[in-house]
């Protein structure tokens, strides 16, 4: 008996010592377009306690996406009518008009409370809050839309977060602002008010940058936050830079690369295949520096071809301990334009996503080069019968110089009947 209640006793002291513990933060980072990436946000939606605020560029609205098939799940829909559940979302759209409007309402037909900024201004965030303020706070962000051509198609990063109050304080007041600047499609819907967690002393492991107060209240002041941010982390890199980038635009981005390759710093870019058209004017800082390599992310000889493999990973290693990665292309109508973020990873947090980004750049780097030959070889007979070459082949991460030799190979994929695009083509800096 005594032995009974001892172990009562014990096993009551072990659960209140674990309550009184704090929850141990978590990072994870997948990867389109290996890693089950819809599958665990639908998983994250489906354990939700009480709320989901969602800030969307691009998204699908058919249950073939992991993350629709899980709204329409009964069970998500008894708590979203019954109001257990509260999911709001400020969404964009890439698309018409009419696309774009269409999936709103399919948005709120599952009892999803849809607002939109329509202020000639992009929101090109791609987070997600959920259950704000609680033990069980989890942020979803990263580079990644919820659509199915980026999950199948592109490269993409998405940064899964557990008990990190920072993060969760930072992305939940910039969905506010959002909120509040947003008009409302369809039914309006009450919710109650999300908590945010006290952040005073929480532990310095990130931090999260937004252009959206400049860019939604008109301030005039030169101050690029965002492009200020990369340009810190370049400047203070000490042997190493990997970067992933859709394209590089940013004059004070390369006067730094420049700068940082002239010190011998090490660097490292793999850019996307639509950022090659006018890369020869940027010569002199991507292409004529002794320690900078670039490398394009290259699939198809005819130049309409650009969007369906994109390299949109917008993320940068500094020295093999920081991350820096986010929504933000690194392009002046990403500043100035688009509502933005980037968030920097440091110390322990940096620790736990390192080697997958790294490994991840790694493949993406050599990706394709073992096969390179035998497509310039290919290439050569094609062109020496005269025969029309295939223009398209495998992702391959090629140089500038290797780019040009395999356009002169296959001048006919140029002077091609163009391939019917997707709607609306976006301008070069306004993709996804």
């Amino acid at each position: 008996m005594k032995v009974s209640v001892l172990t009562n006793v014990l096993t009551t002291l072990v659960v209140l010592i674990a309550t009184a513990m704090p929850a141990e933060a978590r990072l994870e980072v997948l990867f389109h377009p290996t890693d089950p990436t819809l599958e665990k946000v639908a998983d994250w939606i489906r354990s939700a306690d009480k709320t989901i605020d969602i800030a969307m560029y691009s998204m699908e609205t058919t249950p073939g996406s992991p993350v629709i098939k899980m709204l329409m799940d009964p069970s998500v829909q008894t708590r979203l009518k019954s109001g257990a559940l509260s999911i709001r979302m400020v969404f964009e759209g890439y698309g018409k008009p009419a696309d774009n409007e269409k999936r709103m309402m399919d948005l709120e037909a599952l009892g999803i409370d849809v607002r939109t900024l329509k202020s000639g201004k992009k929101v090109h965030h791609k987070f997600a809050v959920i259950d704000s303020g609680t033990a069980r706070a989890r942020v979803i962000t990263g580079s990644a839309n919820w659509s199915m051509s980026s999950y199948r198609g592109y490269d993409e990063n998405m940064l899964f977060l557990e008990n990190e109050p920072e993060a969760n304080f930072s992305f939940e007041s910039e969905f506010e602002r959002l909120w509040a600047s947003s008009n409302e499609v369809g039914q309006t819907q009450a919710h109650a008010p999300r908590a945010l967690p006290d952040v005073a002393s929480a532990p310095d492991r990130l931090d999260v940058f937004f252009n959206s107060p400049r860019i939604l209240e008109k301030d005039t002041s030169p101050d690029h936050v965002l492009t200020n941010q990369l340009v810190r982390l370049i400047d203070n890199a000490k042997s190493e830079l990997l970067i992933a980038t859709t394209r590089v635009r940013l004059e004070p981005v390369m006067a730094s690369l420049k700068a940082a390759a002239a010190r011998g710093v090490k660097i490292k870019i793999l850019i996307s295949q639509d950022d090659y058209r006018d890369l020869w004017k940027r010569a002199d800082a991507l292409l004529n520096q002794p320690n900078l390599e670039l490398r394009i992310k290259f699939y198809n000889l005819k130049p309409s071809q650009y969007i369906t493999y994109q390299m949109h990973n917008k993320f940068m290693i500094v020295d093999r301990q920081t991350v820096e990665t986010g929504s933000f292309n690194w392009s002046e109508s990403s500043e100035d334009s688009h509502i933005e973020n980037v968030v920097e990873l440091k110390g322990p947090a940096a620790s736990e996503v390192l080697p997958s980004y790294t490994s991840r750049f790694e493949m993406m780097w050599d990706r394709g080069r073992a096969d390179l030959p035998a497509l310039r070889a290919s290439l050569q007979e094609k062109k020496s019968q005269g025969q029309l070459p295939e223009c398209g082949f495998k992702p391959t991460s090629l140089s500038y110089d290797e780019v040009r030799e395999l356009l002169k190979l296959a001048p006919k994929c140029g002077s091609a009947t163009p391939m019917p695009q997707p709607e609306p083509t976006p301008a070069p800096d306004e993709g996804e």
